[in-house]
């Protein structure tokens, strides 16, 4: 049996390595497929296998596959949807809005347009800190710049980038942009329901998501849920006030702690909120990796297609294997 095996990459052909990683071979070979982690957290390099067999692990969605953690064990045939390539811009803080007690919103101001598809995020670096991993967002109320990149970033105690907005990180602070990466973006021409679940700063991705939706067609179903631990990190109110004026919306905030402010406010995890789904369904999910994951399983049980983000704290960046390594499986496509 040939060690070799011919791979076809959007119609491009090369040749792996029987056992070889599908990125590695691609990247090898000359064809820049976009990655990151490469511990298949983020999601960038994945790609739907249309034909052949492989080894994996496990995504949200039963027909892609990270090429990260994806060994070729046959000819194969994928498909990789295009996204904008990554590039790299300098900028500066122009402003910094303390839009909760543990939320700020950063506006910047990029020498050259980043291009990105809304739900994907950004390597962020402020001069003389590590960079982070940030979604870039829309202006949550109007009138706004609309020309400002603008990020959530929720306040850790004792977080080496995170505490030192407002104080080191402030007015005129140099930025460093590398991006984009992730595949939890929208997807347009979606003909049926859009949900949209968030729970803390994954906001950002899911209001660029949901603006992006709408956009392209203002009388689609869109059922948003948006979560928090306390009703005062409902920082999105704004945002959500604009999007419920259109007629098929349903928006459902929720806080974890009990309340008396809003009894629209619901208590609990907003996946305890999801609407019964179906696989005409599509559904985006960001933020706390629990909540993301409990999503994914629910979508999966429903079959419904399902594209998440799930954040994690810088401190446990070397936790992000574990938290996603599943055993491994063949991956087979359909006939």
């Amino acid at each position: 049996m040939s060690k070799l095996c011919k791979v076809m990459i959007n119609g491009e052909p090369i040749f792996a390595n029987r056992g070889d990683l599908l990125l590695d071979a691609a990247l090898m070979n000359g064809i820049e497929l976009p990655h990151d982690c490469r511990a298949g957290y983020c999601g960038t390099c994945q790609v739907r296998v249309v034909a052949g067999r492989c080894l994996t692990t496990p995504t949200e969605n039963a027909d892609t596959v990270c090429a990260c953690q994806t060994r070729v064990i046959s000819d194969l045939r994928v498909v990789v949807e295009k996204v904008p390539e990554q590039t790299e811009a300098s900028g500066n803080i122009v402003d910094l809005i303390d839009v909760a007690p543990d939320v700020w919103e950063i506006c910047v101001e990029s020498s050259q347009p980043v291009k990105y598809r809304p739900g994907q995020y950004l390597s962020v670096r402020f001069r003389g800190f590590p960079a982070r991993h940030y979604s870039p967002t829309v202006p949550l109320d109007w009138p706004s710049n609309p020309d400002l990149m603008r990020f959530h970033v929720r306040e850790i105690p004792k977080g080496r980038v995170s505490a030192a907005l407002g104080r080191k990180i402030r007015k005129g602070h140099r930025v460093r942009l590398k991006g984009p990466f992730g595949a939890a973006y929208f997807r347009p021409k979606h003909r049926g329901r859009l949900v949209l679940l968030s729970s803390g700063t994954g906001f950002a991705p899911i209001w660029a998501i949901a603006e992006a939706a709408i956009k392209e067609k203002p009388d689609r179903e869109v059922v948003l849920i948006a979560g928090a631990r306390e009703v005062q990190s409902l920082y999105m109110i704004p945002a959500l006030c604009r999007l419920a004026l259109f007629p098929h919306v349903t928006i459902i905030p929720t806080a974890q702690q009990r309340q008396s402010i809003s009894p629209a406010v619901r208590q609990g995890q907003p996946t305890e909120y999801l609407p019964p789904l179906s696989a005409s369904d599509v559904i985006y999910a960001a933020g706390a990796p629990g909540v993301v994951r409990m999503t994914a399983q629910i979508a999966a049980a429903a079959g419904t297609p399902c594209f998440t983000d799930p954040f994690l704290p810088a401190a446990q960046d070397g936790s992000r294997k574990t938290l996603v390594s599943q055993a491994a499986k063949w991956f087979v496509a359909p006939a």
